[in-house]
């Protein structure tokens, strides 16, 4: 009967004040003595009951007896289970509702899509992301437990390769930035070896990637999957089936670099006010530029404008005391997604952009960033970028470069990354010029969400007046 309020670890303290306030929370448990701290700090009266766990020597408050709470609730399909904070990459974040029915919905529909692909059995789980995302309270806790598999967790990303080889996962859910990460980390090994091994690391890539094989590829293929692939397995842990991947949009070739590797990423789509999951893609159909079928159950469509809708019993009941704010994207059962979207005859949906986040240049064209930041992004001297030029007449960037880039190479460097990008794109897709991240995004400085998404307002709002040279400048107009 208990409603749950997941936190993140990372959240500053005046983000947990929030939580409780907002959610009107009676009690928190804590895992170990630095939150337990914290949550002495922040609690707002004597009255919040604090239920410690095991690593922590002495609880919170002696006297807390734990109160008497209805087992009832779970018999409600109606009743909530959970409240979960939205990412707030653009603002303070809203509490989603979401019932035993919603859970149950989610659940079912997933465990049907892995019946279909022989996947549904119980799994051996790295889980990796902060279980207050919705993607991981699902996807890494109760699908697990449903499937009767076994969840190791992983607490830091230095820790990940190692662990993966120890636990030999077979299915490990993560975000885009995981991926990339490791596409990188890959990619800058291999520019260290030899002329031979390049090669035969390109041609494993490019092999993999083919549906059809001539007798000479075919051969070529099989020395690939002796010599790179069995390799790039066993550091993964030897009985990985899948990647998945979600909380917001992956690059098709990273996609298209792992299925070369012989490890597929089923991409996904979601948002926490569907439980989460809406879509995914199927093993053996993957489509690497979209987010798959939606799942059995799950009703979409497009509106007049593009916008992704979605019905079904796994969309909330809407946003904790925010009738408002409720109203806005829940209109005669559809959930207005705020995405803008694709649905092609195969029923596989291709996510275009965010409406907030959309670029309307000075011209009235509409440009949707993220395309654009995730091929910036996959070149090797860049760490994070994000577009910008809303109400301009050309696009700009605000780049991060890798650490290794010397600073007298740094505007040379952002010089011929947008070189490179522009040479094959359109004058409304060229990026005019570059402007220097000083710091990269992170969850420290609130420039990152706890899933690595950058909160594209905070960066465009540090950045300002630095934005506003590089279009006052003489050499813009």
């Amino acid at each position: 009967g208990l409603v749950s309020v997941p936190a993140y670890t990372t959240h500053k303290d005046d983000e947990v004040k929030y939580l409780i306030e907002k959610s009107g929370a009676v009690a928190a448990a804590v895992s170990d003595g630095p939150l337990h701290d914290r949550l002495r700090s922040v609690r707002p009266s004597a009255e919040f009951k604090l239920y410690v766990a095991s690593d922590v020597e002495k609880p919170l408050f002696p006297d807390a007896t734990g109160g008497e709470f209805s087992q009832d609730g779970y018999r409600d399909p109606d009743a909530l289970y959970a409240l979960i904070a939205t990412s707030g990459t653009n603002g303070l974040p809203k509490l989603v509702s979401l019932t035993q029915r919603n859970l149950q919905a989610n659940v079912t529909s997933i465990l049907e899509v892995l019946k279909e692909a022989n996947l549904a059995e119980p799994h051996r789980f790295l889980s990796f992301l902060p279980l207050a995302h919705a993607y991981e309270h699902m996807a890494g806790l109760y699908l697990p437990l449903y499937l009767g598999g076994e969840i190791f967790y992983c607490e830091k990303l230095d820790k990940l390769s190692s662990m993966m080889a120890d636990v030999s996962p077979t299915l490990m859910t993560a975000v885009p930035r995981l991926y990339e990460l490791l596409h990188g980390r890959i990619t800058g090994q291999i520019e260290k070896e030899s002329r031979i091994k390049r090669f035969l690391f390109g041609a494993t890539i490019r092999l993999g990637q083919k549906s059809q094989l001539s007798v000479l590829e075919r051969v070529l293929d099989g020395l690939c999957e002796r010599l790179v692939r069995h390799k790039v397995r066993q550091r993964f842990g030897g009985k990985l089936r899948y990647f998945v991947s979600g909380g917001a949009a992956l690059n098709p070739k990273i996609s298209e670099f792992f299925q070369g590797l012989g490890v597929g990423i089923l991409q996904g789509y979601g948002q926490t006010e569907a439980s989460p999951v809406i879509s995914v893609n199927r093993p053996g159909s993957e489509r690497a530029d979209t987010v798959g079928p939606k799942l059995p159950g799950v009703e979409v469509r497009l509106s007049d404008g593009g916008e992704l809708l979605v019905r079904g019993d796994n969309v909330m009941s809407g946003y904790w005391n925010d009738p408002t704010a409720t109203a806005d994207v829940l209109i005669d059962g559809w959930l207005h997604t705020g995405d803008f979207a694709e649905i092609d005859p195969d029923g596989h949906i291709r996510i275009v952009g965010r409406l907030k986040d959309l670029i309307v240049n000075s011209g009235g064209d509409n440009v949707a960033p993220a395309p654009i930041e995730q091929e910036i992004s996959l070149y090797p001297e860049v760490e994070q970028v994000v577009v910008v030029g809303d109400a301009r007449p050309w696009l700009s960037a605000i780049i991060c470069l890798n650490e290794e880039i010397e600073s007298e190479r740094v505007d040379q460097t952002i010089r011929d990354v947008l070189r490179r990008y522009n040479q094959d794109k359109s004058s409304l897709l060229q990026i005019r010029k570059g402007l220097v991240m000083e710091e990269s995004c992170s969850i420290d400085n609130g420039l990152l969400t706890p899933t690595h998404k950058i909160k594209r307002p905070q960066v465009i709002a540090l950045y300002a007046s630095q934005i506003e040279q590089l279009y006052s400048s003489k050499s813009s107009k």
